[in-house]
């Protein structure tokens, strides 16, 4: 194999130096290429992020460049420098001899030597590099090196052990996440993909394939939040006598579970946590007998701020979803159906428009799906495993102690941490990485970076990389839209690739508003206000 003329006509230099995985190569002056066209060959088709390959005895090893360097540059051109490349050494093909080389694989059995000579590569190369691992990849792009050759995700590896997209406003972090979810859906129509929208962006993305609920056709009513839950929405932002209200609130709310329960067995088994069915008139009725039985004022003012919570979210129509009214009934098994989609009946997808909901619950109502997901894997015992999407995750599990509803982070790291075990996994879609709880960020093991040019934010990612993918990173501010840097189990090699390319009809609602256009023309439309009014009031989009 190293004999090879055709190979020996596209060296790119020599080794000069090993450092376990990392290599670093002196490039050679240029030789005229081999296709005819007269026209000289370039150091610089060897390029940030791009793939060379060692000829060993028994296997073609291969590197990503990570770093380009003339250390002593000249000021005349005719003058001959030095270049070297580093490079990180990715994985190896075997060469079995009559029968071909073998597939890619991860990992490299034999080490370079020094004087080795590096080659550059071609189509057919990347090709082995960059295929599919095996029938369970759906594709999801092009790889930038050559857009001809596709870019895959391994499924199992991307859903199994969770995954992360990043990048800045307008990098097209929405359509990736589109275009990711929709390649797996299309291969895997029976799949369970839960869908936390919080500006109302996916609908158009999916169209019929997808379950689109809004604070109108959600359901999540107040006896499914556990105590923690239950105490946020009640008593919010309360200060005084909070420590009294929590304890009266768990009091009356455990009794009214109690009543309501038909089995007296069943009921001393209950616990404020168990999501069973009771009766908000019933906590209010015990409150209103505590108040009576009490003589001083003081003593009194608890319970009766307590009972104005409860009247107050009763009579808001924006908590409609969390409390329906006077009839009570469990229906838990039927909520569970619609949010994860038993059965699929054609719609693989749930899509949650977070956009209605009262800004002052949105943590609970995120950590009482999250915590949902969880829990229904758990105790379905694998046999339905789902994905949790999280768009802009940092706006609710934020790094920060005391910034976000504590409860929704520890749901999040729950299924971050142990997830995989039950079924259930998770995508998290962030602008802002360096304002994400570490240790779910940390928890997901493919990076689908896209354009960021924060540096703060860079920094963070990077930290939680492997050393060989660094060298790729160093391309994230320079990346065009649609364009990411994927790291991780759930792509065959880090990659710099290109999503595809969504139909204007599909892609998420995301883009930013068109001030030019908008002030263009004045509006004359007698009814603009009056609609927008309308829509105000009854909180309805």
């Amino acid at each position: 194999m190293e004999g090879s003329i055709a190979e020996q006509d596209r060296k790119a230099g020599r080794i000069v130096a090993v450092s376990g995985s990392r290599i670093v190569a002196l490039l050679d002056e240029p030789v005229a290429p081999q296709d005819g066209s007269g026209a000289t060959a370039s150091h610089f088709d060897i390029q940030m992020g791009g793939i060379v390959k060692i000829l060993m005895s028994d296997s073609i090893v291969f590197g990503m460049i990570g770093g380009l360097t003339i250390p002593l540059p000249s000021d005349e051109e005719e003058i001959d420098e030095m270049r070297f490349v580093e490079l990180d050494l990715m994985g190896e093909c075997p060469d079995n001899g009559p029968a071909g080389i073998g597939p890619f694989r991860r990992g490299v059995s034999e080490l370079p030597s020094l004087s080795q000579d590096v080659f550059r590569t071609n189509q057919e190369d990347l090709a082995r590099v960059y295929a599919a691992a095996h029938e369970q990849s759906v594709r999801i792009g092009t790889v930038h090196q050559d857009r001809s050759l596709p870019a895959f995700a391994v499924t199992d590896e991307l859903l199994g052990k969770h995954f992360a997209v990043l990048g800045t406003t307008g990098s097209g972090k929405s359509c990736a996440v589109a275009v990711i979810l929709r390649s797996i859906l299309t291969q895997y129509p029976n799949g369970h993909v839960v869908l936390l929208d919080i500006h109302n962006e996916y609908p158009q993305s999916f169209g019929n394939r997808a379950e689109c609920l809004h604070p109108g056709t959600l359901e999540v009513p107040y006896w499914l939040l556990n105590f923690e839950e239950l105490e946020e929405v009640v008593l919010g932002q309360e200060k005084d006598d909070r420590e009294t209200m929590a304890a009266i609130l768990k009091e009356v709310v455990l009794w009214a579970k109690q009543e309501f329960a038909e089995d007296p067995e069943e009921a001393e088994r209950l616990t404020v946590d168990t999501p069973v069915p009771y009766r908000l008139g019933d906590a209010t009725r015990r409150v209103n007998d505590a108040v009576g039985r009490l003589d001083k004022t003081r003593e009194t003012l608890p319970y009766l701020r307590l009972k104005e919570r409860f009247n107050a979210l009763l009579a808001d129509p924006r908590y409609s979803f969390m409390f329906p009214g006077l009839s009570i009934e469990d229906k838990m098994a039927e909520i569970l159906s619609q949010l994860f989609r038993i059965p699929v009946n054609g719609k693989p997808i749930t899509i949650v428009d977070l956009s209605g909901v009262p800004s002052e619950i949105l943590n609970v109502v995120v950590s009482v799906l999250s915590r949902l997901t969880f829990e229904f894997a758990l105790w379905s015992d694998r046999g339905m495993p789902v994905l949790l999407v999280c768009e802009e995750a940092h706006r609710y599990a934020p790094r920060e102690i005391g910034l976000g509803f504590e409860p929704t982070k520890r749901a999040l790291a729950r299924i971050a941490k142990e997830g995989r075990k039950y079924g259930v996994s998770l995508c998290v879609v962030s602008q802002r990485p360096s304002e994400l709880a570490l240790d779910i960020l940390s928890q997901c093991n493919t990076i689908l970076a896209l354009r960021m040019s924060n540096q703060k934010d860079q920094e963070f990612v990077e930290a939680t990389l492997s050393e060989s993918s660094v060298g790729l990173l160093d391309c994230l501010p320079s990346l065009g839209n649609a364009e990411a840097i994927a790291v991780g189990e759930g792509v065959s090699v880090p990659v710099r690739l290109r999503f595809n390319e969504l139909p204007e009809e599909h892609r998420p609602r995301s883009g930013t508003a068109s001030f030019s256009s908008a002030w263009s023309d004045d509006i004359d439309d007698p009814d603009f206000l009056h609609n927008v009014l309308n829509r105000w009031r009854n909180q309805h989009r």
